[in-house]
């Protein structure tokens, strides 16, 4: 079993305060929070001087982005690809780039923290725009 200590923590940034969303296990496997309990959702991998995020589907598994060594994360294909957005020193995770505003979107702690912080941008988020875009069409 995996210990906190050896999890990074993912934080959303909400209007009510902070939330804990997810992690990344020592094994680099990202996992969603529901009920206190981590469900596998991706990976991360380390080639090439990056970090590589993968997006379990249905199928298969699809990367969708990097973050670098030094906290800068790009997206593979989100608004067709590019900046989305980076880590600061203190762990705080900010959305930003050519086509949106920047804002503090959540905080990561741990020792996977530009990983965690790219799960933030590349699956956390984009998933609950689109759980947001589904309700509102209903």
């Amino acid at each position: 079993m995996t210990t906190t200590t050896e999890r990074t923590l993912i934080y959303r940034q909400r209007s009510s305060g902070e939330e804990k969303i997810g992690y990344i296990d020592s094994a680099g496997v990202i996992c969603r929070l529901r009920w206190d309990d981590g469900f596998p959702i991706g990976r991360v991998e380390a080639r090439e001087g990056l970090q590589r995020i993968w997006r379990t589907t249905h199928y298969d598994e699809k990367e969708v982005g990097t973050a670098s060594a030094d906290g800068l994360i790009r997206s593979h294909g989100l608004f067709e690809g590019g900046e989305l957005g980076w880590l600061e020193p203190d762990g705080v995770v900010i959305q930003g780039g050519l086509i949106l505003a920047e804002e503090e979107v959540g905080r990561v702690e741990g020792p996977q923290r530009e990983a965690a912080a790219a799960a933030l941008l590349l699956i956390f988020l984009p998933e609950e725009e689109e759980t947001s875009r589904e309700m509102r069409r209903r």
